[in-house]
């Protein structure tokens, strides 16, 4: 990254927000249109709303509510989450709108924990000298440093979940050329989950979300379309054809293969043989 992308924040503000400050300054979800606003729990827990989802925050969570976007807390909460609302302009990052730190399909929620509390350090500092006045310089360099932690822990997030993409498509691809090779064989989706040590939900889930079926539809129409083949281009009778694909007998094999190409496999063949 650029060594002075954020040279040009503008420090706006900042709010320490209790019960107290809650009570005096009481206000609905809103936007901002022409500021960033960065909200950091210290302490407690409960809902964030931003863009009109709701998000679990709790201390140690940061959360970016870009310029133009909805967001709050929930509205006659009984308890109030301790926070720092930090509010800048100015923020530019390549790619986005200004004072935009995220994509709007991205989840704005960012956690950062006790041992990198260096962001609850920095707003601290800000609040301290935004009370005491004429820091401005202060305030500004603090501003970029906490930009800086933010886009870290952005870009961060961005590589884990291309890596993660990475290793499910190289994963899906091992499983597909697995079922490719072994179609005909007997399989279930307990022993193809234990083959590839996953649990049988996630691999369903991700193998039907990239391929479209789940893994054993996709077996049987490997087997439908390995049976089509076979009695097109070969003279082999439908019950060897049958047990050679793994069906269970002649009637179960007769009775899917209609189900699924609208014809026996007997007519199918002649069909063929007659054009």
């Amino acid at each position: 990254m650029e060594h002075n992308r954020f040279s040009e924040v503008e420090f706006v503000n900042l709010h320490f927000v209790d019960e107290d400050y809650h009570n005096r300054h009481s206000q609905l979800v809103h936007a901002h249109r022409d500021v960033l606003e960065l909200f950091y729990v210290l302490k407690g827990e409960g809902q964030y709303i931003v863009g009109g989802k709701k998000y679990i925050v709790r201390s140690g969570s940061l959360v970016v509510c870009n310029v133009g976007v909805m967001h709050g807390e929930e509205p006659f909460r009984s308890d109030v989450m301790e926070s720092f609302c930090c509010v800048l302009r100015n923020v530019s990052v390549p790619g986005l709108p200004l004072d935009t730190l995220t994509q709007p399909s991205q989840n704005p929620v960012f956690y950062f924990p006790e041992d990198e509390g260096a962001v609850g350090h920095i707003m601290a500092a800000l609040y301290n000298l935004n009370r005491e006045g004429g820091h401005a310089a202060e305030c500004r360099l603090l501003s970029e440093a906490l930009l800086w932690l933010v886009t870290e822990k952005i870009e961060s997030r961005r590589q884990t979940h291309e890596e993660m993409k990475h290793n499910a498509e190289e994963f899906l691809k091992n499983v597909t050329l697995y079922l490719d090779e072994h179609y005909h064989e007997p399989i279930s989706l307990k022993e193809l989950a234990e083959r590839f040590h996953i649990s049988q939900y996630y691999l369903a889930h991700i193998f039907k979300d990239e391929i479209g079926l789940s893994p054993m539809k996709y077996v049987l129409y490997r087997r439908i379309g390995e049976s089509q083949n076979l009695l097109m281009n070969t003279a082999m009778p439908v019950g060897e054809i049958s047990d050679r694909l793994g069906f269970s007998d002649n009637c179960h094999f007769s009775t899917t293969f209609k189900k699924y190409v609208g014809v026996t496999p007997s007519q199918y063949r002649i069909h063929f043989r007659n054009r």
